[in-house]
């Protein structure tokens, strides 16, 4: 006998020997009927949850997802074009959607972006005591244990934990700038309007696409992920509108104008929250990118 079963044997004993000592016969008898009642109610609703699981609705969504896997990588992306539209907008807002969301706080982030209160995405990483955002800090931390991105990333968190966000924005941008370089591995030369876009990652995207057999996974990387990704990264590292000749400086960190000296509005706790989120996404991304080749070759 198991000790999981030794132990129901034991409570089982000690109850009955509690029934006896606290009940009279008739007592029991009740007892003995509306346990059978809860019982046969018990068995009925379970039975139902079992012949209502696989509901039309459900099989149809499981026969979706399965045809969804055999699908080329533009037929996937048409398919789902809504969902890439809004994880686009939810990274050029700042917010890319990392290994710490799922779908549910992604349409809670897209409301709050539709709402204008898109700054309370924050709280979703520093609420439960900071929980979700010690976590990104433990994983980089684990990341970047060698020089030189040891060293702009301790920089960066102790700057942070002391309210300079602009120091620490600082670090982090150009943290940010060199492990994309690194990982995506872009010819010298390119320029930032070119690297960060659509077309800068869409070799790497076809690479990574037929690698992954998942639904699941293709939906995570090529739904959610990379499409807030390049989003942010264009807006980061590419001045738009936003150009020194034009004197205005646009209303979020851009590369240029912090790094230039050039930026006068006051960077705030949140957008280094979008920073190291960001960090953190594109290091689990290309972390599971690399997953996926060790399976591959074998």
């Amino acid at each position: 006998m198991s000790f999981y079963q030794d132990n129901m044997a034991n409570l089982m004993k000690e109850f009955v020997k509690s029934v006896d000592d606290n009940f009279d016969k008739k007592q029991i008898q009740n007892l003995t009927a509306s346990l059978q009642q809860f019982s046969l109610a018990l068995k009925k609703a379970t039975e139902n949850i079992s012949l209502n699981f696989f509901t039309e609705e459900m099989q149809n969504y499981i026969a979706e997802m399965k045809e969804s896997e055999k699908l080329s990588q533009s037929e996937f992306e048409a398919k789902y074009s809504y969902e890439i539209e809004v994880c686009k907008k939810l990274g050029r807002a700042g917010w890319v959607v990392s290994e710490h969301s799922n779908p549910r706080k992604v349409k809670e982030w897209y409301d709050l972006l539709m709402n204008q209160d898109d700054t309370e995405i924050s709280t979703y990483f520093e609420g439960d005591n900071g929980c979700i955002l010690s976590n990104i800090f433990r994983g980089l931390e684990k990341k970047y244990c060698v020089e030189p991105n040891q060293r702009y990333y301790s920089k960066a968190k102790c700057f942070f934990e002391q309210e300079d966000y602009m120091t620490s924005s600082m670090c982090l941008v150009a943290l940010l700038e060199a492990r994309t370089n690194e990982l995506m591995n872009y010819p010298k030369g390119t320029r930032y309007k070119q690297k960060y876009s659509e077309e800068g990652f869409e070799n790497h995207l076809q690479t990574e696409f037929d690698k992954v057999d998942s639904f699941f996974t293709k939906r995570y990387l090529f739904l959610d992920v990379y499409p807030s990704i390049i989003e942010f990264l264009n807006r980061l590292f590419v001045d738009g509108k936003y150009t020194f000749e034009n004197g205005v400086e646009p209303p979020y960190i851009n590369r240029n104008w912090l790094l230039h000296g050039r930026s006068y509005r006051m960077i705030e706790r949140y957008e280094c929250i979008q920073l190291f989120n960001a960090l953190s996404a594109i290091e689990f991304a290309f972390s599971l990118s690399n997953k996926l080749d060790v399976v591959e070759k074998y």
